[in-house]
């Protein structure tokens, strides 16, 4: 029992991670987590060990769990991981992706392009809270439907963690602007396209322009936050 609430912590914590809830810095409390989900404070420092392992977090002494902030150099070594193993797992997807992962990359696209035109109709140039944890969902399943497709199990595990740590890492500052939603519509189209049309080298292709161009967006932001609290020192 005590093993099943550590990894429903553990899931818990994740999903708070992914969607922004709990940006850089934030304090980690055991009671506080255990009461969301009706369980004690020991399985939760259980899950948030397990976290601290996995580099999400860091055990800090008279304060406990803190979520992690990340250097610059750190940030763009994700994004190589990413760059390296996404563009490949593209690659590989276009030649064994399936009639039903080539429908969920469709009706993905086509919610996802819900939501754009939701943001457009609005006449805002950002999106509102809720329609941007919406479509960072969206844009998480996209990315995972291809390392499924890809038929790599192993890799399922070290993309899912990449994607969270740079959820983490643009919390509070990766904002969802139009033009932004728009330009990540249109390169998952891309990649999509070719992928279903079983073009390996142009989803290979395809992927890692849209994750360098994701590196690029995270470095300006950065460099241009006066705050000096996004990056680590």
């Amino acid at each position: 029992m005590s093993a099943n609430h550590s990894q429903k912590a553990y899931r818990h914590i994740r999903q708070k991670l992914l969607d922004g809830s709990v940006p850089p810095g934030s304090r980690l409390s055991y009671g506080t987590i255990g009461k969301e989900i009706g369980i004690s404070a020991t399985p939760v420092r259980e899950a948030v060990g397990q976290l601290a392992s996995e580099g999400f977090v860091e055990l800090v002494p008279q304060l406990g769990a803190i979520v992690r902030e990340l250097t610059r150099e750190e940030a763009i070594e994700l994004y190589e991981l990413r760059e390296a193993m996404e563009s490949y797992a593209a690659a590989r997807a276009a030649e064994r992706i399936s009639e039903r992962q080539s429908k969920e990359l469709n009706e993905n696209l086509a919610k996802s392009a819900s939501l754009v035109k939701q943001v457009k109709a609005s006449g805002d140039k950002s999106a509102g809270r809720s329609i941007a944890k919406e479509f960072h969902a969206l844009d998480l399943a996209f990315h995972m439907t291809i390392i499924e497709a890809s038929r790599n199990r192993r890799m399922l595990k070290v993309v899912g963690d990449s994607h969270i740590l740079t959820r983490i890492f643009q919390a509070d500052r990766h904002e969802f602007q139009l033009s932004i939603l728009e330009t990540t519509q249109s390169e998952h189209e891309a990649i999509a396209s070719a992928i279903i049309s079983n073009q390996s080298a142009k989803s290979h292709d395809a992927m890692q322009r849209h994750i360098r161009n994701s590196l690029d967006l995270t470095l300006n932001e950065a460099d241009n936050d006066t705050t000096d609290r996004w990056w680590a020192q």
